[in-house]
């Protein structure tokens, strides 16, 4: 599946960033294991996405934590699905300068290459991990 692919990173305080097409996997996990442990962000988004249906997914990350969400077409709407995380509890944990609830976050970082994948594979995520 060919994607276009952008993200950021912080290095030593310094934003940069780019995006590009791609069509490999080995293409998105260098990136996404680059943000296992830095601040930043990844986005997929599907060259020609059904409509209705996924648009993209995104990541933010910083400091081990991770927000990760879904951007899909309803045909009447744009909708977001994101993580829920059953373990963690109501309160707010900044990620990347705005707070989130610890609902939406995990910090295992597995789960995060696991849903990539899913959606670099099949163009979308399982309503299962993303609600």
């Amino acid at each position: 599946m060919k994607v276009l692919m952008s993200g950021t990173v912080l290095i030593r305080g310094v934003w940069s960033g780019g995006s590009g097409y791609i069509e490999d996997w080995v293409d998105v996990i260098w990136p996404l294991n680059f943000l296992q442990r830095a601040a930043g962000t990844l986005r997929l988004g599907l060259i020609n996405p059904p409509e209705p249906g996924p648009i993209s997914i995104f990541l933010e990350s910083d400091n081990n934590t991770y927000l990760i969400t879904l951007l899909e077409d309803t045909g009447d709407d744009l909708n977001v699905r994101a993580y829920d995380n059953p373990t963690a509890t109501a309160k707010m944990v900044e990620v990347l300068g705005d707070y989130w609830d610890a609902r939406m976050l995990t910090d295992d970082f597995d789960l995060v290459v696991k849903l990539f994948k899913e959606f670099f594979e099949t163009g979308d995520v399982s309503r299962q991990w993303l609600s």
